[in-house]
């Protein structure tokens, strides 16, 4: 275990970090690969959002608990071999047109450049249009070989021809560890896909990462206009003869994922995977249509980072996680709708987004989570209200088969709140609110603590049936919230006497 500092240590830095009300973005991914401030916020060291701060949770007996250490992603090794596959030799159009032809001829340029010892094949500028109906759902893409980067010029298109195949990958990474896919765009047929023939339609993909494969590394690429997902993570189910087997060490970083029809990432059945300063923004067209969502499907989730990155316009939310073991959301920037071109909150623009279903961070009962220093901003309710962090739970009281519990920390919400109910071991810590509630029904183990909310014509702390401790939570009701009007607010609860302020309700 890395060395950790105190509580009292952690709070204090979580507190420096916030600044005057403010969360602290840091990196999000932009076009020149620059440094990205939203709300007026200071860009932070990367130094300064470890592990270091995320600390032990006192207590005793089922409420002591302790958050997994940071997730990482080992990175495939550097390829340096060059191929520049030589487009007259192997008569490969770059002009979009012969889609069969055109990915029949560069899957034979990379086998044979692998073969004779490439390990780094570059694409050149074009646009490839790549397809073939392979069965009566799939249609093939591009094949990758292991220990291999593929790169993509600046200039260069994978695109998928326009087809009826409710599943395809324009670039299919399958049971190959080693993999570095980088620059160009990789683009769907979205807007001339025939929806006929039944099914959702929703499993094109942009890069696909299949069948237990370790070490892929996808980077400074676009990923538009999938009917599916821009980058879908599949593991392998366990069965009656073989064990599961997850995708191990994916790392997504510094890419601009959008306008696909279901997610922005998909992890079914991933370990250590990092997603960190990508811009995802723009999903919609057919459920559940986030920007990142971890759902096993029989498989296990765990380790997983998502580190500064920058969300809007996804109708479904941001991230939800309903499998996810160990996983860290930290130093995002999430709104709903009004950014501009590089993700960041924009008033003076339109809200182009009709609606958002769920909510920028869902998280169902029992994964856990380590959720720090991210920004949310809401302009519009969702079907469950105006909540930026939400908890998906069973109506079966407080209690949690997870011996670890969900730690939530330093993050700031505009117009937007943070639920909890019918569930045990919450940290809920050092977080600000601005026009949002604190929501908390059916709750054991539970901590709140230097929590925030400056409320002009809102609920605000609203806790039934919550046990636990509280401490240092601060309530203002003036508008433009001076210092000189906070109000400690003080909830006497204890482990074994679970306390009230509000009326019976159903949340």
């Amino acid at each position: 275990m890395p060395s950790r500092t105190s509580l009292t240590a952690a709070l204090a830095l979580t507190l420096l970090l916030l600044g005057a009300g403010c969360a602290c973005e840091g990196d999000a991914a932009t076009p020149d690969g620059g440094r990205r401030t939203i709300d007026g916020a200071t860009s932070v060291d990367a130094a300064m959002s470890d592990a270091s701060m995320v600390t032990p949770v006192p207590g005793t007996g089922e409420c002591a608990w302790e958050p997994g250490e940071r997730p990482t992603a080992e990175l495939p090794p550097v390829h340096t071999n060059e191929y520049v596959i030589e487009l007259a030799r192997w008569e490969i159009a770059n002009d979009g047109r012969d889609p069969v032809e055109t990915r029949d001829r560069m899957n034979a340029a990379i086998l044979w450049a692998t073969e004779n010892g490439f390990d780094k094949i570059v694409v050149p500028p074009g646009t490839y249009l790549v397809g073939e109906p392979t069965n009566d759902v799939y249609a093939a893409g591009i094949e990758l070989q292991g220990n291999m980067t593929f790169e993509l010029s600046e200039g260069a298109v994978i695109q998928m021809a326009p087809n009826d195949r409710w599943n395809y990958c324009v670039i299919n990474v399958d049971g190959h560890d080693d993999v570095t896919i980088r620059g160009g765009e990789i683009v769907g047929d979205r807007a001339d896909h025939v929806f006929e023939g039944g099914g959702a339609h929703d499993e094109g993909h942009g890069v696909c990462v299949w069948t237990a494969v370790s070490r892929v590394l996808i980077e400074d690429t676009v990923l538009r206009e999938l009917t599916g997902d821009g980058v879908l993570i599949v593991g392998r189910r366990e069965s009656d003869t073989e064990p599961e087997a997850p995708t191990t060490h994916v790392t997504i970083r510094n890419n601009d994922i959008h306008h696909n029809r279901r997610q922005g990432v998909s992890i079914v059945g991933g370990h250590n995977v990092v997603v960190e300063n990508n811009h995802i923004h723009h999903i919609e067209g057919t459920a559940p249509q986030f920007g990142i969502d971890i759902e096993g499907a029989g498989r296990t989730d765990r380790d997983i980072l998502i580190y500064r990155n920058a969300f809007h316009d996804n109708a479904g939310g941001d991230i939800v996680t309903s499998t996810g073991r160990n996983v860290w959301i930290e130093e995002n920037t999430m709104t709903q709708c009004q950014a501009d071109a590089d993700g960041r909150y924009d008033p003076a623009l339109p809200c182009d987004l009709e609606e958002q279903v769920d909510g920028p961070i869902i998280i169902w009962k029992e994964t856990d989570n380590v959720i720090v220093n991210n920004s949310i901003r809401m302009q519009m309710r969702t079907v469950n209200g105006q909540y930026g962090i939400l908890g998906y739970t069973r109506r079966d009281g407080p209690t949690r088969m997870n011996p670890v519990g969900n730690y939530i920390a330093g993050n700031t919400l505009y117009d937007a709140g943070i639920h909890m109910a019918h569930n045990m071991r919450y940290f809920v810590s050092n977080n600000t609110v601005y026009e949002g509630l604190i929501l908390g029904y059916l709750l054991g183990c539970t901590r709140l603590e230097h929590n925030r909310i400056n409320r002009t014509a809102r609920e605000n702390y609203k806790l039934r049936n919550v046990a636990g401790t509280a401490e240092g939570n601060v309530l203002n009701r003036t508008e433009g919230f001076p210092p000189e009007d906070d109000v400690q607010v003080h909830f006497p609860m204890a482990i074994d006497a679970p306390y009230r302020n509000s009326s019976p309700v159903f949340w």
